[in-house]
This record gives structure tokens, sequence and C-alpha cells, in this order.
């Protein structure tokens, strides 16, 4: 009896060291760290995880997209790599858009819409929201610096991956009072980049060469840079979009990678879709 109490003490004592060690090395592997950022007022944060495996880079930027930002953590802790993500709502939500105020001015960007050699594309992104102030070259410049201390967590590796959700919701006629209607057109979605009753989008304008996939929701798509990742995504039959040689520079990250000569992949999913965004992100690892 005594015999067989000292084992099994003794096998606890293995499993719970074996199970210690594997904690430690996981932990060891595994960063994570956080770099501040000034931004007119206020402070905004750039959480980086990594872990030793692919030599990839995932960007989130819209904080209020939250199951692109789950797989791909899921899809980094399986897979190895880097993720970039922003955060900048300091009540406690999460919003698309980045709110700051900089001489009493508050002011509002889409952190998606930042990445341009161009001021003027900036002084269109950047837009006031309260207060008497303009958005001057000081605002740009403040706006300009984030971009950079975004882009300086990723630019040293060779693959980088937008991870994205949308809403995906159809036109509709809304009414604003009782006698006034007003048409909601179709959210985004791959839709975007097909030209439509002979008018064209920035998006659309954008757009080489396009495979649908009709058997996939419009909301779940790529938007490659080369034509090496077009010619795989479609011959697996998923939908994506390639990005012509000259894009409108909207800001986009898209336009700013290409124009840097980096391998760059946009994952676009629907809104809360975690475990369809995780496929799409297995289907580029593979």
């Amino acid at each position: 009896m005594i015999k067989h109490r000292f084992y099994r003490h003794l096998i606890v004592i293995i499993i719970l060291s074996s199970s210690s060690s594997f904690h430690f090395a996981f932990s060891q592997e595994l960063k994570e760290r956080t770099k501040s950022v000034r931004l007119g007022d206020q402070t905004v944060y750039l959480k980086i995880f990594e872990k030793p495996g692919k030599d990839i880079v995932f960007a989130h930027v819209h904080e209020n997209e939250v199951a692109a930002l789950e797989a791909g953590k899921q899809i980094l802790a399986k897979h190895g790599g880097r993720l970039v993500t922003l955060m900048h709502s300091s009540d406690g939500t999460k919003n698309r858009n980045v709110t700051f105020t900089h001489a009493k001015t508050t002011y509002q960007f889409d952190p998606n819409r930042i990445y341009s050699v161009d001021d003027k594309v900036l002084f269109k992104t950047i837009r006031i929201i309260k207060g008497n102030g303009k958005v001057d070259q000081n605002v740009i410049d403040i706006v300009k610096n984030l971009a950079t201390q975004i882009w300086g967590e990723m630019h040293d590796l060779p693959y980088i991956v937008a991870i994205h959700n949308n809403k995906n919701t159809p036109a509709e006629v809304k009414t604003k009072w009782l006698f006034l209607h007003r048409l909601e057109p179709e959210s985004y979605s791959v839709n975007s980049y097909i030209k439509s009753f002979d008018q064209s989008g920035e998006s659309n304008k954008s757009c080489s060469d396009i495979y649908i996939n009709p058997m996939v929701n419009n909301s779940e798509f790529f938007i490659v840079t080369e034509r090496n990742d077009f010619k795989m995504l479609s011959e697996k039959r998923y939908t994506v979009v390639l990005q012509n040689d000259n894009p409108v520079d909207d800001g986009s990250m898209s336009v700013y990678a290409y124009r840097k000569g980096k391998r760059y992949v946009n994952a676009e999913a629907k809104m809360g879709r975690v475990k369809e965004q995780i496929e799409m992100l297995e289907i580029l690892l593979k």
C-alpha cells in the first residue's frame, strides 16, 4: 500500500514538473510588448506579439474588428510570426477611427488611411469633429508619426497580412423624418471592386483582376498585390482581388506596402466570424 502511494506521488511530481517546464518554455518563446505613441494630447498604444516561426507580420489597425484580432492571435500561437495591433480608445469602448485633441481641437481619422507620402491624402483623411482649429501641417505630422511607428514594427519582415472585418450590410432605404427617405448603399464587400452601372469608385479603379467564388460569402475575400498570390488563391477557389500597378493612393496600407515592394495580403471577413477568418489565414500559410 505504501509502495503504491509512493509511486502515485512520484507520478504526480513528474507530471507537475513536466507541466511547469512546458509552461516555462512556452512563455519563453512567446513575447509581448507595448509601445506608447504620443498623438496630440493623448497617448495611443501598439501591442506587439511575437513567437518564433513564420517570417510574417499580421497588421490589425481597426480596434473594433475584434474577430480579426482573435483569429490573428490564434494563428500566431500556432504558426509563429508577429502581430501588431493598435489600441487607442480610453473610455472602455473599441472604435474603428482614432480620435485625438490638439490645440483645443478634436480630430479623427481612419488608421488604415494614413500611409502615404502625399500630405494631400492625409489632409483629406483627417477631419475636425470639435473645435475651431484646422488640419494644418502640424496636425498632419502628428498623424504621420503614428503611421511611421506602426510601419516601423512591420517593415523588417517580408510578408505582411492585414486582418480586417466588415459589416457587409445590404442596401436599404432609411427614413430620417416622416417624409424624408435616404438610400443607404451596400456596405464594403468584394462587390466594391466591381464596376457597377458604368460607375467606378476608388476600389474599382485600383483593381486589376478579380476572381469570385459565388459559394463564398461576399464579405470573405482577399486583396493581394502580387499575381502569384492571386493565382494561388483563385486556384483554391477563394474570392480574391488583385490590386493593379497604379492604385489610387487613398492612404491605405495596401498601396503603401506595394510601393515599398512588400508582399502584402489583406484578409477580409465579416464581423464576428472568427472561424471563417482562421480558415482564410490557414490558406495563406499552407
